[in-house]
């Protein structure tokens, strides 16, 4: 379901969900996903608008404080959370932006810059494990060591 003439998304409401689940529920929701235009792309390129919004781009300091500026991209817009303004409906607004840092996480994530934590493995001998680890060091200390040598002799 593309978004409509006046480019709003689908409304979500309308798409029927089977209380009952299936066995197939992955591929229920992939089905619907692509019915609906919602496509890996499409959610981090919303994460991105997040992520990656800037305060400065969507408001300025006018006569009457801080005002949202009369043109906004379709980007800037979509990382606005909320926008209130004051008691009287006129002066300065308070502009809300999507959390920054979850939507940073969930790209890092998605993209695989972060590795899950490691959880110890039972059958790995770490007395050993320990000694490799110490020659290792070792023979990257000497050659060090060796390079200094090298770097100070005339």
């Amino acid at each position: 379901m593309p978004a409509d003439f006046m480019g709003n998304p689908p409304d979500l409401r309308d798409d029927p969900i089977d209380p009952a689940g299936s066995e197939t529920a992955f591929e229920d929701v992939a089905v619907r996903a692509a019915r609906l235009g919602v496509t890996p792309e499409r959610v981090l390129r919303e994460y991105a608008h997040i992520a990656f919004a800037d305060l400065r781009h969507i408001v300025e300091w006018g006569e009457k404080g801080l005002q949202v500026k009369e043109h906004l991209s379709k980007a800037d817009a979509a990382s606005i959370s909320e926008i209130s303004a004051g008691t009287t409906g006129k002066g300065p607004v308070r502009v809300k932006l999507y959390d920054k840092k979850a939507a940073l996480d969930a790209i890092a994530r998605h993209l695989g810059m972060f590795t899950p934590s490691q959880r110890p493995q039972e059958d790995v001998d770490w007395v050993a494990a320990a000694e490799d680890a110490r020659e290792e060091l070792a023979r990257w200390l000497a050659r060090l060591s060796a390079e200094d040598d090298k770097d100070e002799a005339p």
